[in-house]
């Protein structure tokens, strides 16, 4: 608080109430130092003040910040961001007035913690800029196809411009539904396109380079269950040794979460994590647990995640022995999988591993087998390919790799096998041989 004694004498401000010398004239004697905040009014409407004093001016400062943070509370517990102002149905209304209460009021509350960044990254940094001013009941496809526009001439994908446009169609249908406007313009339009997917794939045969390499390591076996069952890098990475027998079950995912100030913003503190009443932001019933670092277990995000897959060979003694080496390590969070317990950082030691630490560990393996640099998600697809290849039926293969659709399977599939083709043109050809004959 040495900040506040650079103020003038008389009066130390923040923003929402003043620090003030009693009394006012310096030269009378000081008294006290004294602070008013308004709170809520009583039942019948009349206004009240809450006042605070003390000789020293740092003192009446800290008693100021925990009145506020008081007076929050009562409010509401965790205390939820200010909404903004409801829009109005006349042209004053604009598409940005309600897509950000769209988002605040309704969206946030529907979906999971990473979805909803999601959308306030697209609304912050492409809704807004290009349509933010328009009014809302003149918003028109042109000015859809202009925020298309927009997103490209920026450099971005068109991954990233179809996703601006889902979001802002996602919320012009609940301005329909509660007749702001009287009908979704963003359905009139054809949503953008991505652009052609060139990522570099892994082969059968860099698979098999990796699985080699990948034994000698201590988390060998994670690549290898990434490679053998296309789970998810969160679900892997949350697997829990209570969890693992003949089967893995994968009903929880490590994610990173942010927390969010639950004091508005009153405690002083520039970052959520470090304010005292701070808390997810997250939609009732979301389940989470807890773990180090901004870590959390949380529940996968659709039905289909929550699922059982068998262990199998070989991947099952390469876990088997990982279980072993776990349960003599340091383990707080009784994980599969654990951060280095190296002699440099051994404040890591048994910390869940971050994803972004994960997706290096990826690359660095990836450097030692000499194979193309791909995504550690592309595991994931190689895996599909490979259930491909061995002929699997498609609707196994969506509840192995926890699909919500066979057609998402086939999204991912990446070669085609020229085998099964091969044997129906060989089949049809056999047909009109057979005939012919006769």
């Amino acid at each position: 608080m040495q900040g506040l004694m650079n103020q003038p004498a008389a009066m130390r401000r923040t923003s929402r109430a003043t620090v003030r010398r009693v009394p006012k004239d310096e030269t009378q004697p000081l008294l006290y130092w004294q602070a008013s905040i308004e709170t809520d009014p009583d039942r019948y409407g009349k206004r009240r003040r809450r006042v605070v004093r003390s000789k020293d001016p740092d003192e009446c400062q800290r008693k100021l910040y925990a009145a506020l943070a008081e007076e929050a509370r009562k409010v509401r517990r965790p205390v939820q961001p200010l909404l903004p102002p409801m829009p109005a149905l006349h042209t004053s209304g604009s598409t940005g007035e309600w897509v950000q209460y769209w988002y605040e009021a309704i969206a946030k509350m529907e979906v999971a913690p990473k979805t909803a960044a999601t959308y306030k990254s697209m609304i912050q940094g492409q809704i807004l800029p290009t349509l933010g001013d328009v009014p809302l009941i003149e918003l028109s496809a042109a000015d859809v196809r202009s925020l298309s526009a927009a997103v490209r001439d920026k450099g971005l994908s068109g991954a990233t411009a179809l996703q601006a446009h889902r979001v802002l169609s996602a919320s012009l249908t609940q301005a329909y539904r509660e007749g702001y406007v009287h009908r979704n313009v963003a359905r009139l339009t054809k949503p953008p396109k991505k652009d052609a997917n060139r990522l570099a794939t892994l082969t059968v045969y860099d698979a098999q380079q990796i699985l080699k390499e990948a034994i000698r390591e201590r988390l060998g076996s994670r690549w290898a269950a990434a490679l053998l069952t296309g789970a998810r890098q969160g679900e892997l990475l949350g697997l829990e040794l209570d969890r693992i027998s003949d089967t893995l079950d994968l009903s929880w995912q490590l994610q990173r979460l942010t927390w969010v100030h639950g004091c508005k913003s009153f405690c002083g503190w520039q970052r959520g994590a470090e304010c005292p009443e701070r808390f997810v932001d997250a939609p009732a019933g979301h389940e989470r647990r807890e773990l180090a670092g901004g870590l959390w277990l949380t529940r996968p995000k659709s039905a289909a995640g929550w699922r059982v897959i068998p262990l199998v060979e070989p991947l099952r003694t390469l876990i088997d022995a990982r279980i072993e080496a776990a349960q003599q390590e340091h383990n707080p969070h009784g994980l599969l999988w654990t951060m280095d317990t190296g002699r440099r950082r051994r404040d890591t030691q048994g910390r869940p591993i971050d994803p972004g630490i994960d997706s290096k560990n990826w690359h660095r393996l990836l450097d030692q087998v000499g194979v193309p640099h791909v995504r550690l998600h592309d595991a994931r697809h190689a895996a599909i390919d490979l259930l491909y290849e061995a002929g699997a039926p498609e609707i196994v293969i969506k509840d192995i790799v926890g699909h919500a659709s066979i057609d998402m399977s086939r999204r991912y599939r990446g070669r085609r096998s020229m085998t099964p083709m091969q044997d129906a043109l060989k089949a049809m050809a056999q047909i009109l041989e057979s005939r012919h004959g006769a």
